[in-house]
């Protein structure tokens, strides 16, 4: 069906350029209650996503439109490509090219264990989930549900390109629940991989199953103002949120959304931490979002979007390339730090506090502020690790990187590799029990 669209495609003279993506995925989900596989499901499935192009006016002035459809196999091909042109015929945009052929490097992204034997994986995944659970007789594993699939792409375009990429991707869900008496917490854990490899069940489970427990003895939220430490997927989801992407965006700076200049510094008063470096990732073995080539064809790339607090490049498709007269990047990708100075001893030193994990993180993706309430939380001082719930985590994102120690141990978290410890100063939780201060 693939040439079919492209003839059908090639046939048309009203397209200034397309793209044509066949997806194929085949799968593996199974659903587990405590003492059985309640069902398993193979899943097969496959499409084609076009996107079309042509040339368009608006007030005697030469624009671009663009449009899209999804085809499954048996679709009817004219009709969807008819219903494509005409939305790209009622876009204005400025005019831009679509990526050509180019060199694509390798990057590992396939487990050979899920995609040989996707079934016989998750068994072995959720045998060692049980076998975890019963090493913590306080929770009780009360549900389960992993999914695992094999993705091959190929890419084709009206330029030329012919790509080929396949990856693996497997999610893990569970739920805990810790009774003390007439007291009940519970724990729900999602972790997102590209091989078995990289999923610490144990690990992971260890910290949850203290975090349940804790929970049963949380205080009230302490008013705060000062050291904050994050750790593992914790700080992953701080990092991975949407401030670092929209401030180094070729989009967001076209639309004026960051104002942050190249080669400039990007916090905006003095950054005291250690200096600041990212990169973002393409090429990160087993990355999330690592992949050969991204939707639109460019290929991956490690890209260091900022050096000791200097904005050094903008990530930036083929369109917002054009538009800033930059070299393209491709899509963002994985996050990646190099590791900090300090150990992970010193940086969990007293007094702090900890965040363990959030209710939600969703900082506003323009100014970097944020308030997030905070699911679970310690205070850390004279030996103790006290736990509570509730208040919020206040501060801005960039602020907080620009006041930051960093570990020198280092983790790989799915979509962030990187010092698997920070320790922020200056940072706000709202509370209550002023006597819990600390600084």
């Amino acid at each position: 069906m693939l040439d079919q669209i492209i003839s059908a495609l090639q046939a048309r003279n009203d397209l200034s350029d397309w793209s044509v993506r066949h997806l194929e995925q085949r799968g593996v989900q199974l659903y587990a209650v405590p003492t059985a596989v309640e069902a398993r499901r193979l899943v097969v499935a496959e499409r084609y996503a076009v996107e079309v192009f042509r040339h368009t006016s608006k007030n005697g002035k030469s624009m671009m439109g663009s449009g899209n459809a999804t085809l499954l196999p048996g679709d009817d091909i004219d009709q969807a490509l008819d219903a494509a042109a005409l939305m790209a015929g009622l876009v204005f945009n400025q005019p831009y090219t679509i990526p050509g052929p180019a060199p694509l490097p390798d990057v590992l992204l396939v487990d050979p264990a899920l995609d040989t034997d996707a079934e016989a994986a998750l068994n072995g995944l959720l045998e060692r989930l049980r076998n975890a659970a019963t090493t913590h007789p306080h929770v009780t594993l009360t549900a389960a549900e992993f999914a695992a699939e094999t993705t091959t792409t190929r890419l084709r375009n009206s330029r030329g390109i012919d790509a080929q990429q396949t990856t693996t991707l497997l999610q893990l869900e569970w739920v805990l629940v810790c009774r003390e008496g007439e007291r009940e917490s519970e724990a729900f854990v999602e972790m997102t991989r590209r091989r078995v490899a990289d999923m610490d069940i144990e690990g992971e489970m260890a910290r949850r199953a203290q975090y349940a427990l804790d929970a049963l003895r949380v205080t009230a939220p302490p008013l705060h103002r000062g050291a904050v430490v994050m750790q593992g997927s914790t700080l992953a989801t701080f990092l991975t949120s949407n401030a670092l992407q929209v401030l180094t965006s070729a989009s967001a700076k076209f639309s004026k959304f960051t104002t942050v200049e190249l080669e400039a510094p990007i916090f905006r008063g003095a950054a005291v931490g250690e200096p600041f470096t990212a990169y973002a990732n393409r090429q990160l073995p087993f990355g999330n979002n690592s992949n050969r080539f991204d939707p639109d064809g460019l290929p991956a790339q490690r890209v260091p979007i900022i050096r000791d607090n200097y904005l050094a490049a903008f990530t930036a498709n083929q369109r917002y390339a054009d538009y800033l007269n930059i070299e393209p990047t491709g899509a963002f990708g994985d996050l990646e730090l190099p590791a900090g100075k300090t150990s992970a001893a010193v940086l969990t030193g007293e007094p702090h506090i900890e965040v363990a994990s959030f209710s939600w993180f969703n900082p506003d993706p323009i100014t970097g502020d944020f308030s997030s309430e905070i699911r679970l939380g310690y205070v850390v001082k004279n030996g103790e690790r006290i736990p509570f719930r509730g208040g919020a985590l206040v501060g801005n994102v960039l602020a907080a990187l620009g006041n930051a120690q960093w570990s020198q141990e280092t983790g790989f978290f799915g979509d962030y590799h990187g010092p698997t410890t920070v320790r922020f100063a200056g940072l706000t939780v709202t509370g209550e029990d002023v006597d819990a201060h600390t600084t």
